[in-house]
Parts: C-alpha cells; sequence; structure tokens
C-alpha cells in the first residue's frame, strides 16, 4: 500500500485501541501522531532505491523494515528519536508501546498485495503475499479517510472499530472476488495446475489472470462485471477473454538464443531471483549492439508502460553489460 494509507491505518488503529479518556483533549491526537508516523516509517526503505535500484528490489525493499521480528528494534529507535517531544519523554512506555502498533499496522497492507514482504526477516528471506489488493488501492484508502473525518464528530473509539470493521468486509469481498477470478480461470483451462489471479488498479472486479506452463505463460485481463468489455477495453468478460502467450526466458533458446543467454548472466541474478513472472520484454538491436530487456508479469498493465524493465547490452564482442530502462520513458536508460 502507499505511504499515506499506511499512515491513516495506523491513526485508525490507535483510536480503535483508545478506550478511556486522558487528561487533556490533545491525549489522543498526539497518540495518532506517533502511531501514524511509526506506520509510515517501513516505506523508508524506498531510499534505497536510489542507491541501487536492483539490490532494491531483490533484496532491501520490504525486508528489514518490514520484518515482524525486528518490530521491537525499529520501535525503540523511534522512541529515541521521539524524546526531544516532551510528551514523549515524559511517556516513554506509552510511545514505544504506540510505535510498535503503527509499526505492526504496516505490515498485514502490506501482505495484501502481489509484491508481498519478508515477514521472518533476517531468519528467513520468504516473501509472503495474499495478492487480493493492488499496491494502491483507492477504495481502501476512502474508507480510512471517511472513517477519520468521522472521528472529528463521534465517539472515537466506536467509529474507528467500525470503519476497521467495514474494511473487513471489503477485504473478505476481494478474496471471495480472488477466489471466483480463479474459477473462471479454472473453467478455460480444465488441467491447469498453476494458476494465478493478480488484483488490477481501479476497480476490485478487475483481475490479470496467469496460466503458467512449463515452457511459457498465458496471460488474460478479466472483468467479472463485464459481459463482453469493461471500461477499460483490455478487461474482458469470462466468456470473451483474450489470451495472451509468453514465453519464459528459459525457452527462448530455439528461437532467439541471444536472449537466453542475456537471461543466465551472472549480473541479472537479482532480477531473477525478484521476478516471479519474468517475461522478455523486448530485443533492441542496434548498430554494432544488441540490448534485451526482461520485466515482470506482476506489474505488467495492459495500458501502462511496466516500471521494472531490466537487461543486459552487448557492444560486438564486449562483455555483457546490466542496465534498466528508467520509469515513464520508453528507451532511455541507467547503467548499473
Amino acid at each position: 500500500m502507499d505511504t499515506i494509507t499506511h499512515a491513516l491505518f495506523g491513526a485508525v488503529c490507535t483510536a480503535a485501541l483508545h478506550r478511556t479518556p486522558s487528561a487533556g483533549s490533545n491525549e489522543l491526537p498526539r497518540r495518532m501522531v506517533i502511531t501514524g508516523m511509526a506506520a509510515a516509517f517501513p516505506d523508508i526503505d524506498y531510499l534505497g532505491f536510489w542507491i541501487d535500484p536492483l539490490l532494491f528490489l531483490a533484496d532491501w525493499h520490504r525486508s528489514a523494515t518490514h520484518s515482524l521480528l525486528l518490530i521491537p528494534l525499529w520501535a525503540a529507535l523511534l522512541t529515541l528519536c521521539s524524546l526531544p517531544w516532551r510528551w514523549a519523554r515524559n511517556h516513554w512506555r506509552t510511545t514505544y508501546a504506540l510505535c510498535c502498533l503503527g509499526l505492526l499496522s504496516h505490515l498485514p497492507l502490506d501482505l495484501l498485495t502481489p509484491f508481498g514482504i519478508k515477514l521472518f526477516y533476517p531468519i528467513a528471506t520468504t516473501s509472503y503475499s495474499l495478492a487480493i489488493s493492488f499496491f494502491i488501492d483507492g477504495y481502501f484508502t476512502a474508507i480510512i479517510v471517511v472513517t477519520l473525518l468521522l472521528l472529528l464528530r463521534h465517539p472515537p473509539r466506536r467509529v474507528a472499530l467500525s470503519g476497521l470493521l467495514i474494511l473487513s468486509g471489503y477485504l473478505s469481498g476481494q478474496w471471495l472476488l480472488k477466489s471466483e477470478a480463479l474459477q473462471v480461470a479454472a473453467r478455460q483451462f480444465p488441467q491447469a495446475t498453476d494458476l494465478h489471479a493478480l488484483p488490477q488498479p481501479f476497480s476490485p472486479f478487475y483481475w490479470q489472470l496467469i496460466n503458467r506452463h512449463q515452457s511459457h505463460y498465458q496471460v488474460a485481463y478479466l472483468s467479472l462485471t463485464a459481459e463482453h468489455q469493461a471500461i477499460f477495453r483490455d478487461y474482458r468478460g469470462a466468456h470473451n477473454l483474450t489470451w495472451k502467450t509468453y514465453r519464459l526466458p528459459t525457452d527462448q533458446a530455439r528461437q532467439t538464443p541471444l536472449v537466453s543467454i542475456a537471461w543466465q548472466q551472472d549480473q541479472l541474478q537479482k532480477f531473477r531471483q525478484f521476478a516471479h513472472f519474468p517475461i522478455l520484454y523486448r530485443l533492441d538491436q542496434f548498430p554494432g549492439e544488441t540490448c534485451i530487456w526482461f520485466t515482470d508479469l506482476r506489474y505488467t498493465l495492459p495500458y501502462l508502460t511496466p516500471p521494472f524493465r531490466y537487461g543486459m547490452c552487448q557492444q560486438q564482442q564486449q562483455p555483457w553489460k546490466l542496465y534498466r530502462l528508467k520509469r515513464f520513458t520508453a528507451a532511455e536508460r541507467q547503467p548499473l
């Protein structure tokens, strides 16, 4: 989820746990500010993108700052940073508990997205993901914003608990919609054993369906509400799906041997580690140079340029070099 949603969700969680009125009318707002800031803190790992974009994706993002095991450590650090604030200094135990709550509230939201989190880092580096919400979910955020606005006029705890209950219902609905999307794919491919449904932006009824084979993927974009085409025309009804085939980079040896050679380069190891559904994005051939680009189907939307495109370039018989294509550009590349 986006950082603002994390901060707002942390604030709502604080209001939901605030049982008894404390001395001073500013007690709850202070607590909500602390928890909200702590809830936003794990996304500080985005700074790693400016150091090394590929290491950020493969190793740094949603790892140390998103670890359940490291929450006590990060909460202690945030508490120390807040000590110049007199209220936090006088209530340091409460501050520490609020920081723990904020950090903890961050984890389930990122667990909802396809990227997932390394929940037990550094003991294990496995990423866990429910993949029922897109990275930015406007409906989820809107429920939180409305809840916070209602807190201004109504009993905070009751409103916060009601908001969390509505969020739970919304997420349960997303889980059911994902199950329905998988059933649509299963009806199309009764013998398939590796089907996936990934959430899409703008609507919880939009899903990317992936049928993974040993040598290729079959991909379609589904609208659970449309009969033929949705408002975004790439999304189609269950009986009008258009399936597109993408070959795995490892299966390109016969048709384009150079693709397999580039894919196996040591410099691309971190991208191979990061990508769950890797595909060939593009092959560029220039006078004296060849560039082969790869991306991940998890971040491939039918109407947008994929954000994560990494590849290898070779000039004549020179060694292969690692590059990335910059976001929102067609061909501007950055050496890594």
